[in-house]
């Protein structure tokens, strides 16, 4: 096998590419031969370029569309959290209000009982015509008509009474100079709801 020889004559030798070049053996004190360019930066592909700008606005997108999602769920937050306040507020107002309720029912019957006991309404006339006890002063003690005859006999008989049909069974009022004092059901009542309403 032979491989075909090309002859090429010496015109042609100087149109191929790099032609004669000088042999730096054979030459003495020549300057060096210039570098060859650097071979030129290949083209970007645009295919790659147009897929990397897809990708930065795709990311871009996503990270506007997260900070939005996010910022819609903290004001939906922040409205459950003040809904939830106004609700549990109002509950808790609720629950209190069923709480007094429920306390003056079950001792209104008390209050009742206790109010027409002989022996505790004797006393607590005792009591409260002591709180206004002076010599000099003049006391009036209003009860409730049918508390008056079921007392009088109990109570000392240099006082003076006067039945009042406005007052409610276990109450009475007692007036003197000096101001007076009430006690009764009632009266009861009012302080055990205005004491229930501060708790």
């Amino acid at each position: 096998m032979s491989s075909v020889v090309r002859v090429l004559s010496l015109a042609e030798l100087g149109l191929t590419p790099g032609g004669f070049r000088e042999d730096h053996r054979f030459v003495r004190g020549a300057a060096a031969p210039e570098p060859a360019p650097p071979p030129p930066e290949p083209e970007e592909d645009p295919e790659t370029r147009a897929f990397a700008a897809g990708y930065a606005q795709g990311a871009a997108d996503a990270e506007a569309a997260f900070r939005e999602a996010l910022a819609q769920q903290d004001a939906a937050r922040a409205k459950l959290e003040l809904a939830f306040g106004r609700l549990d507020a109002d509950l808790t107002r609720e629950l209190e209000a069923r709480l007094r309720d429920t306390v003056l029912a079950l001792c209104m019957p008390l209050f009742g009982e206790y109010a027409i006991d002989p022996d505790a309404l004797t006393a607590r006339v005792k009591q409260a015509a002591g709180m206004l006890a002076r010599a000099a002063d003049e006391r009036v003690i209003r009860l409730h008509p049918e508390d008056l005859a079921l007392l009088a006999a109990r109570l000392p008989e240099d006082w003076h009474f006067e039945p009042d049909p406005s007052l409610e069974r276990g109450a009475l009022r007692i007036e003197g100079t000096a101001g007076g004092v009430e006690d009764g059901p009632g009266t009861w009542t009012r302080a055990l709801s205005d004491a229930l309403s501060s708790c």
